[in-house]
């Protein structure tokens, strides 16, 4: 608890991070919802029971925003690394396990506030989620939990290679694939046989599912 606490006020003394960490989700909830909009207009597109196009994107937006949250996770390891921070961790009285925890801790917070801010921005844009108040917030905590998974991938990519370049590149061909070959942005019938295939094996893709 006091090292997720100190990750989160570290996050905090930098409010443009902070702002930016929140801001992010915004942009692409309404970027995408509005390139795509039309869709929601097509006849195939209703017939799947959807009111709109931000209604059934609303799930993506809410993975997206975990997935790069995630991806910050094990950068800010790599800056504890060459700050020394990392090595002062682990010769104190504490088990080693408590590091990662902390992290996640503060990933789960972040991930959280991110998670609220865009389905009240869906909901101010007109969503209605069919499965109430119970319903969206099982929502939220189930993508929460994948982004806390996502992290631990970061995490440990950030261990492993101990440099930011290869933590961030790394992360992104991860990351990019897991979002893009879901039905994050097309309902799955109306994609390509190969690519439904694909997203069988595709974790993100059961989290969208979910939502």
């Amino acid at each position: 608890l006091a090292l997720g606490a100190r990750n989160i006020l570290r996050n905090v003394r930098t409010p443009m991070l902070v702002f930016m960490s929140l801001l992010q989700p915004v942009i692409w909830l309404v970027l995408f919802s509005q390139i795509f909009r039309g869709l929601g207009d097509t006849e195939a597109f209703r017939r799947l029971g959807y009111d709109s196009y931000l209604e059934f994107l609303l799930p993506g937006m809410l993975v997206l925003s975990m997935l790069f949250t995630a991806l910050q996770s094990g950068m800010a390891t790599v800056t504890d690394i060459d700050s020394g921070m990392m090595d002062k961790l682990l010769i104190s009285p504490i088990r080693r396990t408590s590091i990662l925890i902390g992290r996640v801790i503060a990933d789960a917070a972040t991930m959280l506030a991110q998670g609220a801010v865009i389905v009240v921005l869906a909901v101010l844009m007109g969503v209605r989620p069919e499965s109430g108040l119970p319903g969206t917030l099982a929502m939220i905590a189930y993508a929460t939990l994948f982004g806390i998974l996502w992290a631990s991938v970061s995490n440990l990519i950030a261990l492993r290679t101990r440099n930011s370049e290869m933590t961030m590149v790394t992360g992104v061909l991860l990351t990019l694939p897991a979002l893009f070959l879901t039905s994050a942005f097309f309902p799955e019938p109306l994609l390509p046989s190969w690519l439904q295939a694909v997203a069988t094996a595709n974790p993100a893709a059961y989290v969208i599912g979910t939502g």
